[in-house]
């Protein structure tokens, strides 16, 4: 693990799933992150703790927000699986995306 990955990872023991009241880490929400220290890219699944979780689409967007505070981070490509609403977040990140590119 490279020093960008684990100040992702300590960022993201501080995303709780405030149902469950711990921290995605924790419950292994995020899955194969990978992060370029030369390049700032950054890619992960998230998995839902559930197919239908309630509160799956702000988790990711909780998630994503973490990651991209990371010093270092230039880009984070996020999948989001197994989750009912997976489209509907994709999209979320999706105009999250667009909206950092505008402020920049």
């Amino acid at each position: 693990m490279n020093n960008l990955e684990e100040r992702i990872i300590n960022e993201l023991k501080q995303v709780y799933d405030p149902e469950l009241r711990q921290d995605v880490v924790s419950l292994k929400l995020v899955r194969d992150l990978k992060a370029d220290e030369k390049t700032g890219e950054v890619s992960l699944v998230f998995k839902p703790t559930a197919f239908i979780c309630p509160i799956g689409i702000q988790l990711a967007l909780m998630i994503k927000q973490a990651i991209v505070k990371v010093e270092g981070v230039k880009k984070v490509d996020m999948e989001v699986i197994d989750f009912v609403y997976a489209k509907q977040a994709m999209e979320y990140l999706k105009q999250l995306d667009e909206k950092e590119k505008e402020e920049n």
